[in-house]
């Protein structure tokens, strides 16, 4: 039944401490949880079970809203967005960068929807990791 929980168990444990993480974030940003912590990734971590990781990472980028993907967004979509890169950097080692950078680096083609809200949360600035790769870079 459980055909592939044994394979993702580290993909399982990883989505498990991205949610912890989000919901650490999402709190501090908005003063409180909301419905959207409970349920963020939670897709994921019950799929793993079921099906290979490769199909449901593909499946997750499809359908959830916080992916820039061709779902119609609303604001507190675009704040799921935000909390999600925001906190990937306190969980996923290959992922360090806070949610401007990730804007800028991955989804420039969001900056009209999604600097506002960073503004808005006073995130409009790039990583310590960044800057210093920046300043290597110029000289």
């Amino acid at each position: 039944m459980l055909k592939h929980r044994k394979e993702n168990i580290g993909a399982i444990k990883y989505t498990q401490a991205h949610r912890k993480a989000y919901k650490k974030v999402e709190k501090q940003l908005l003063g409180h949880n909301t419905w959207r912590s409970l349920v963020h990734d939670l897709d994921k971590v019950i799929l793993y079970n079921f099906l290979p990781f490769k199909k449901v990472k593909e499946f997750h980028r499809k359908t959830a809203r916080h992916h820039d993907n061709n779902i119609k967004k609303s604001v507190n979509d675009y704040i799921d967005m935000i909390i999600d890169w925001e906190c990937a950097r306190f969980t996923k080692p290959d992922k360090q960068l806070n949610a401007y950078d990730t804007l800028y680096k991955f989804y420039p083609n969001l900056e009209k929807e999604v600097l506002p809200l960073l503004e808005k949360f006073n995130l409009n600035n790039k990583t310590d990791e960044s800057q210093s790769i920046e300043r290597e870079k110029n000289e």
